[in-house]
C-alpha cells in the first residue's frame, strides 16, 4: 500500500453556507475549496495549515445518501481557551474532561456533527515518524 495521508472526511450537512460559516467564523478553520462540481457545490474547509479537510455535503455522494452524525476530533494546545472561545460565540461544549490519552471536550456543530477537542497527554500523542 502507498497510501500516506487522509485528503478529507465528508460529513453530511443541511445548509453548506451555515455550516461553512460556523466552521469558517466560529472555528476558525480556512476555506479550501467552493467550487462547482457535478452534484453541487464542493465545500471543503480546513484547521489552518493542515493537509486534510472536511468537506461539507448536502448531496448523495457515488449514488448513496450520506447520513449522520458523524464524530470529528481535532487536536489543540489549549482546551480551556477554546471552551471559553467557543461558550463565547453560544456554541455549549462540554466541560473539560480529563482522560489517560488528555484532556477533551465536545460540542455540534450546527447540523448535530459532534466535534471533540482533544489536548493530548504524552501518551496521547503520536510517535516520531509514525
Amino acid at each position: 500500500m502507498n497510501i500516506s495521508r487522509l485528503q478529507f472526511v465528508s460529513v453530511p450537512v443541511d445548509d453548506q453556507a451555515k455550516a461553512c460559516a460556523f466552521y469558517v467564523d466560529v472555528l476558525g478553520f480556512e476555506l479550501v475549496a467552493d467550487v462547482a462540481g457535478p452534484h453541487g457545490r464542493f465545500v471543503m474547509v480546513a484547521p489552518p495549515g493542515s493537509s486534510s479537510g472536511v468537506v461539507l455535503v448536502d448531496f448523495p455522494v457515488a449514488g448513496r445518501e450520506l447520513s449522520g452524525p458523524v464524530h470529528l476530533q481535532f487536536h489543540t494546545s489549549d482546551v480551556e481557551a477554546d471552551v471559553a472561545e467557543l461558550r463565547a460565540s453560544s456554541v455549549q461544549a462540554g466541560d473539560v474532561q480529563e482522560m489517560a490519552w488528555g484532556r477533551q471536550t465536545s460540542f455540534t456543530d450546527p447540523d448535530g456533527n459532534v466535534i471533540s477537542l482533544l489536548q493530548p497527554s504524552r501518551m496521547g500523542e503520536r510517535p516520531t515518524g509514525a
